[in-house]
């Protein structure tokens, strides 16, 4: 079947066609109710629910949603579903559970996460239960272990390397958005608020900066320490109550361990910004996030390895290891004040900010995260434990 997109009829007829995909809604197609709950910037969205259970089905446009003029590539759903198979056995149960994946239509169907709500909407809302940072670092242990040098045999990495190579239409837009543009004069930039344009023409024309920044492109374009996840935002997870759920993995590239932590990190402390009675809250969850990443990581490296530290003793292999967390949490704070700054003045901008009251509050809120972005990019070498990535961030 040549690709076409997708409507609500259509799907149901597509649907229809799938009887394992079928049976799990029960009843007869006129029974399913379809709805598009498209959010994101890139796909669309279906919630199809039946007598007996519902799927979630997302395809891949062939431009980006949000700004059709802006060419995109349909291989990238083909990553997602190349990344939630590589990481399943190892994150389960904090990611849905994928059901089929069409390579002619593009399209993934997916355990169907209701009454989840995406986790940067609970918190804007102030309805996100406390602690779901440790699933989160948990997450984000569990799939370095399945997938990093470290852990596993080399040719598990170069197998990872030649199936992820390839996502390059979305890489660069890693590269374009989050560590290129905000540090230059972009037509992707938003025009920032008049007030804040000092501010932002300073961070343009910052050299220091600039080159801190140009060691952080080199980190994450060389560094292939594992598979990421390569968007891990308070946009790209669900939770209901303690149930907590990561999706989104189209950005999947092997990569260093720190950026999926640094950009988790980074929306928290962007919402702290915007929220600032809620920084004990933030600080809370950004230790939790440490403590169980830096936890569950050690705890699954006693047992096996790759062919990295092979001939360490115990006693070097604790040593190693410990570098190692270091050399990530250094990566984080870099990463996180990338993310700070590309969330504040860059393209696609986060909507904690609409928690300001006033135009002057929402200004000084921005003027905060750029001003904790810079620090922590600059900064970042000199980080050796979380209580250094907190006081650049001013949480402690």
């Amino acid at each position: 079947m040549p690709y076409f997109t997708l409507d609500t009829s259509s799907l149901r007829h597509w649907l229809t066609e799938h009887a394992d995909l079928a049976s799990r809604l029960g009843g007869n197609p006129a029974d399913w109710t379809i709805r598009e709950v498209s959010d994101g910037n890139l796909n669309t969205v279906f919630i199809v629910a039946g007598p007996d259970g519902q799927l979630c089905c997302k395809q891949a446009l062939p431009h980006v949603r949000v700004a059709p003029e802006w060419p995109m590539p349909l291989e990238r759903a083909l990553y997602e579903a190349r990344y939630m198979r590589a990481t399943a056995d190892a994150v389960r149960p904090a990611a849905p559970e994928l059901y089929f994946y069409d390579d002619e239509m593009f399209l993934l169907v997916m355990e169907c996460l209701t009454p989840h709500e995406v986790l940067r909407s609970a918190l804007i809302r102030d309805d996100a239960q406390p602690g779901f940072s440790a699933t989160i670092g948990q997450y984000v242990a569990r799939g370095v272990h399945a997938t990093s040098w470290i852990s596993r045999p080399f040719e598990v990495g170069s197998k990872l390397l030649e199936e992820f190579s390839g996502n390059t239409a979305l890489t660069r837009i890693t590269v374009d958005l989050i560590l290129t543009d905000p540090f230059r004069p972009c037509s992707r930039n938003p025009e920032p608020e008049i007030a804040l344009l000092p501010d932002v023409q300073a961070l343009q024309a910052d050299k220091l900066l600039h080159r801190a920044v140009g060691t952080l492109q080199d980190r994450f374009l060389t560094a292939r320490q594992a598979l990421l996840h390569g968007d891990l935002h308070t946009g790209s997870i669900m939770l209901h109550r303690d149930d907590v759920r990561v999706i989104d993995g189209e950005f999947a590239t092997m990569g260093p361990v720190g950026f999926d932590c640094g950009l988790y990190l980074g929306n928290l402390a962007l919402h702290a910004c915007a929220a600032p009675h809620k920084q004990d809250f933030i600080r809370t969850e950004i230790i939790a996030f440490w403590s169980s990443f830096k936890n569950e990581l050690r705890a699954l490296l006693k047992t096996g390895g790759g062919d990295v530290w092979a001939l360490s003793d115990d006693t070097q292999r604790e040593e190693m290891l410990e570098d190692f967390l270091t050399n990530i949490l250094r990566d984080t704070a870099g990463f996180c004040g990338l993310e700070m700054i590309r969330r504040t003045i860059g393209f696609a901008q986060v909507a904690d900010y609409t928690l300001c009251s006033t135009p002057e509050s929402r200004t000084e809120a921005r003027r905060k995260a750029l001003q904790a972005g810079r620090r922590l990019i600059c900064e970042a070498p000199s980080v050796t434990a979380p209580d250094d990535l907190l006081a650049l961030l001013k949480l402690t």
